[in-house]
């Protein structure tokens, strides 16, 4: 018999709420990654580049190995669905 685990419902990010959650998920990593690479993405933040801080988040988290919980990784997964889904 197939073991049952819990299930969770995830829903998509709403536009609305894109740029404070990626903001918090910034402030999150921001222990694990480089100074420079954090300011970086936040500069591109505060001018509204959402693709590019996500980008220049990614290409950070690409250099280095970043322990995180599943939890901040789905929240990573799914601001990148928002950013690249028109309307969002």
């Amino acid at each position: 018999m197939a073991k049952r685990e819990p299930t969770y419902r995830i829903d998509p990010i709403g536009p609305d709420d894109v740029g404070p959650r990626f903001a918090a998920l910034v402030d999150r990593l921001a222990p694990l990654l480089a100074p420079e690479d954090v300011a970086s993405v936040r500069a591109l933040l505060a001018e509204g580049a959402l693709v590019g801080a996500y980008d220049r988040l990614d290409a950070s988290t690409d250099e280095v190995t970043v322990p995180i919980e599943t939890s901040t990784l789905v929240e990573l997964v799914l601001l990148g669905q928002a950013i690249r889904t028109p309307g969002g």
